[in-house]
């Protein structure tokens, strides 16, 4: 029989994707409510789907941000919810501005928060579904057939490495700080 386990604490990131007219200074003092950033990729043309064409139309960008505030796993839901009060703020005429998906890294894997149920994600609360899009295997990540396509880039593959390092230290130092001194 196996051990309850608390997991370790994770980094929240956040994929934004904005209108390119929508300058980030009106968006990016809202992402404080997540914490101070660890690590950024750069900003990037988001020509892989025409998914948001219609909600937001055309020269979208996007970024990921992790943050230095680890969270527990549980609390993923929330960081949704926040995140989509977050958009409905700037919304006009029921049109988003800026799309913010939250997730989060830990040592195996980044995982997406969703409204959207599929075969391959799992039920958190709050209407909110779990879904895996990156694995840490044999020291770098693997794509599954899910995987959305830019997350696949090579660039970003090493971004999401290169912020599972911080990540991974952060957690280091998080826990020698908790420690209790004699």
């Amino acid at each position: 029989m196996g051990e309850l386990r608390i997991p370790a604490p994770v980094a929240l990131m956040l994929a934004v994707l904005w209108k390119e007219d929508f300058a980030s200074s009106q968006w990016r003092p809202a992402l404080e409510v997540f914490g101070e950033a660890l690590c950024e990729s750069d900003t990037f043309d988001f020509d892989f789907s025409d998914y948001y064409t219609a909600e937001m139309g055309a020269k979208l960008k996007k970024k990921f941000l992790v943050f230095d505030r680890l969270i527990d796993p549980a609390d993923l839901p929330e960081g949704k919810l926040t995140a989509m009060k977050i958009e409905n703020r700037f919304q006009i005429a029921d049109r988003r501005r800026v799309n913010l998906d939250p997730g989060y890294i830990d040592s195996a894997k980044l995982v997406l928060a969703t409204t959207k149920n599929y075969d391959h994600r799992l039920y958190l609360g709050r209407g909110i579904y779990g879904d895996v899009q990156l694995r840490f295997r044999h020291g770098h990540y693997v794509t599954n057939e899910w995987t959305y396509t830019d997350y696949k880039r090579p660039a970003h593959l090493a971004f999401f490495e290169k912020a599972r390092e911080k990540y991974r230290a952060r957690l280091i130092e998080q826990s020698h700080r908790d420690e209790p001194h004699l």
